[in-house]
């Protein structure tokens, strides 16, 4: 993770053999004198708990299933039969029911289920599924959607506060009386995300040995466009055999890649596309997972 010059930072994560976890805490809220780092922070803990007693798979997921592999039946007759399976959109949830902290926060969390990735996502974090031909070009099996109302307000899991908790956080950050009237009549005013897990978008794929996994949030595919992390890719694989590479070299190039264009506001990226000027820095989380015998995720 790479975190902010200054500033908490708002994305946490959770990281299994068999599962990992990301999600941004909306940094919006410190205005407001709360912390969203601790929302997005206690949502993966609870997921990486639960993982761990193995959240029973839904066997009505097919239903919201966006893509799966060709090879890959959606039947309710698969799920129901492979009862140890876990079900992201199953964790997601009842983690969410589990956080106390107010706040909010995007979140994808990723589950192996022997061969078969299965993942759940809401708001504006990516998966990114690659895999490499003879030759060791990298190329992209799986794409994962965003999810957003209007541009740069992504889906995201909250428990809003009430002007009362409002009131007391900024009395801990010792603002002054009057300021505290004026931003509470402010808030009152806002009208606020607060996204159910039922709405996360649904994806299952068989995957291959030798197949890398990158998990990453906004602050990484804000700043990258899609050809530059394959390019860093390629240039960090090299000619060296795919299997010798460590993901971590990989999942460093690119996090490296995209904090170097977060502080250049002259560079264009896929935000500045969108706005024509780039906002504060975001934090970068990155994942990977290099898929071989056992497919233990590093």
């Amino acid at each position: 993770m790479i975190k902010k010059d200054s500033g908490l930072c708002e994305d946490a994560y959770f990281l299994q053999d068999n599962a990992a976890g990301i999600a941004d805490g909306v940094g919006g809220w410190s205005n407001y004198g709360i912390t969203s780092s601790l929302f997005s922070k206690s949502l993966m803990k609870h997921c990486s708990s639960l993982v761990r007693r193995k959240a029973p798979f839904n066997s009505s997921a097919q239903d919201s299933i966006l893509f799966a592999s060709e090879d890959l039946s959606c039947s309710s007759e698969i799920f129901s039969a492979n009862a140890c399976a876990i079900d992201p959109s199953v964790v997601l949830s009842q983690a969410y029911e589990r956080v106390s902290f107010i706040g909010s926060a995007t979140a994808l969390v990723a589950v192996l289920n022997g061969s078969e990735l299965v993942c759940a996502n809401i708001g504006d974090s990516k998966l990114l599924l690659i895999r490499f031909d003879d030759k060791g070009k990298p190329f992209v099996v799986l794409q994962s959607k965003i999810q957003q109302h209007i541009f740069n307000t992504p889906y995201q899991l909250a428990n809003i506060p009430s002007p009362d908790e409002i009131k007391c956080g900024l009395l801990q950050r010792l603002v002054a009386p009057g300021e505290i009237e004026e931003i509470l009549n402010e808030y009152e005013r806002l009208e606020f995300c607060k996204d159910s897990p039922e709405e996360a978008d649904m994806y299952q794929i068989k995957v291959q040995e030798g197949d890398l996994l990158l998990l990453g949030t906004d602050g990484v595919f804000d700043n990258l466009f899609l050809e530059e992390i394959m390019e860093r890719i390629r240039s960090t694989v090299g000619g060296r055999i795919r299997s010798r590479v460590p993901p971590k070299d990989i999942a460093n190039a690119v996090a490296e890649s995209a904090y170097a264009r977060s502080k250049n506001p002259h560079e264009k990226s896929p935000f500045s596309v969108e706005l024509q000027s780039n906002g504060e820095p975001e934090s970068i989380v990155i994942f990977k997972d290099k898929g071989r015998e056992g497919r233990k995720m590093i």
